[in-house]
This record gives C-alpha cells, structure tokens and sequence, in this order.
C-alpha cells in the first residue's frame, strides 16, 4: 500500500475509537531547547517526560484535538532547533468491527 493511501485512510478513521500511541526521541539544539520543550508541550497529545543537557528528548505523542499522532511527529521538523525525530515506540489499537490491532 502506498503510504499516501495509507495516511489517508487512517485520516478517515473516528479518531476517537482509535488508540494511538508514540514514543519518540527528538534530539535538538541544546541552546534552544526550552524553547522546543515549550513548543512541544504546546501541541494537543504531546508529553516531554525528559530532557537533557546536551538536547535530547523522550516525548510521547497521541492522537487528539482529532489530529493523527504521525501527523504531529512529522511537524516536529519544522520547528527551529530540531535535528533529528526518531519513532522509537508504537502502540496501536482499535475497537472498531473488523478492525485488528497491530
């Protein structure tokens, strides 16, 4: 399957009965890294459990505010300072008919 039909359907999908849940690994400008830390924890989902000195980050992301987890991951990229997101964690589930979890 092609990744943008992917997206698409998971898009598609009532988020609300979906659980979607991302452990990742952002490693950032150390001299920047307050302000990445504020505008992470600014997004819908987005939790900072721990950051370093030296500008690495352990972050859970999940769905909400009806936005895809990977979505959010993805926009990670565009703020300033970031240098790297690493999908370290994935946890996926559904109580959708038909639907299994993976």
């Amino acid at each position: 399957m092609r990744l943008s039909t992917f997206v698409a359907s998971e898009h598609a999908k009532p988020r609300e009965r979906i659980e979607n849940i991302c452990g990742v690994l952002v490693h950032v400008r150390p001299d920047l890294r307050q302000e990445i830390h504020t505008a992470l924890t600014g997004i819908s989902g987005v939790e900072v459990h721990t950051m370093t000195d030296d500008g690495r980050m352990v972050v859970t992301v999940e769905d909400a505010g009806g936005v895809w987890a990977g979505a959010k991951i993805t926009s990670f990229n565009d703020i300033r300072g970031v240098l790297n997101v690493a999908l370290v964690y994935h946890h996926f589930d559904s109580d959708l008919e038909g639907e299994t979890a993976s």
